[in-house]
């Protein structure tokens, strides 16, 4: 298994075209994760990187959201969110235990540290703050998009992509309970992007007929192949105090050494 950190950072997907079909792809995931939205409460809502901040998550309670990136990007027809702060995920520029939700999308692929990303999440994450993770599958069709040999120049090619066994133990070992995992994607990234964008209508809407038959078959009967895993975990602090029994018990005291007599005259020489 090779380790986790590594001195060659690569960078992260700004644009959901970076990725082979990636309309379709963007899609599937706000569908999944917009569910999930509305089963969290609280303040603040943090959106980790360009591909989470161009999601549509205005289903969720949370009405106060920012979106965080280490840098901007050019505002395009397709890229139409700004970037409100500026900070590097492994040196998040929040206090502790100020946020109620973190959303990232394809972000721990590209990190040189994953284990200092997912650490300072939950630093910044409330107790019982929610963290909605989503990543690419190594165990699926999307490895053979990836290592295609005609798509050398796709920014994919420098992700790292690790197993979804292995990211379900990081968190676990920082405290995370992992409550819900979705796999999703089925042979997406394997499809012509021209027969992809057929699925959408001409105002943009997904039509669900022209969607690909092969993701219902393979969903159905292998579903752990999906190309893409959205993984919910929920901060947890159990607390150190002790928790007093409502019995009380009285133990009778026999000391050691009996009592010593105070009248002199009963000591013995």
């Amino acid at each position: 298994m090779k380790p986790a950190l590594t001195y060659t950072g690569a960078e992260s997907l700004t644009h959901w075209s970076q990725i082979l079909t990636g309309k379709e792809l963007k899609h599937i995931q706000n569908e999944i994760i917009s569910h999930r939205l509305k089963l969290s409460f609280g303040h603040h809502l943090i959106k980790l990187g360009h591909l989470s901040s161009a999601l549509d998550t205005n289903s969720c309670l949370i009405k106060h959201q920012v979106n965080v990136a280490p840098n901007h990007v050019s505002t395009t027809t397709e890229c139409s969110h700004s970037i409100n702060l500026l900070s590097e995920f492994d040196q998040l520029a929040l206090a502790t235990n100020s946020v109620d939700l973190v959303l990232m999308n394809h972000e721990l692929e590209f990190a040189c540290d994953p284990h200092q990303v997912l650490r300072e999440i939950h630093r910044v994450l409330m107790p019982n703050g929610n963290l909605v993770l989503s990543v690419f599958n190594p165990f699926s069709l999307f490895i053979f998009s990836k290592l295609w040999p005609f798509k050398t120049k796709s920014p994919l090619w420098q992700a790292r992509l690790f197993s979804i066994g292995r990211i379900k133990d990081w968190l676990e070992l920082l405290g995370f309970e992992i409550t819900e995992q979705e796999y999703c994607c089925y042979s997406t990234l394997l499809s012509n992007k021209e027969i992809s964008n057929k699925a959408y209508s001409d105002k943009g809407s997904w039509n669900k007929s022209a969607s690909n038959w092969l993701q219902v078959v393979l969903k159905k009967y292998l579903p752990k192949i999906g190309s893409v895993c959205v993984i919910t975990a929920k901060k947890r602090e159990w607390p150190l105090t002790p928790i007093r029994s409502k019995r009380s018990f009285k133990s009778a005291f026999q000391p050691a050494v009996s009592r010593t007599s105070s009248n002199p005259s009963k000591v013995k020489n």
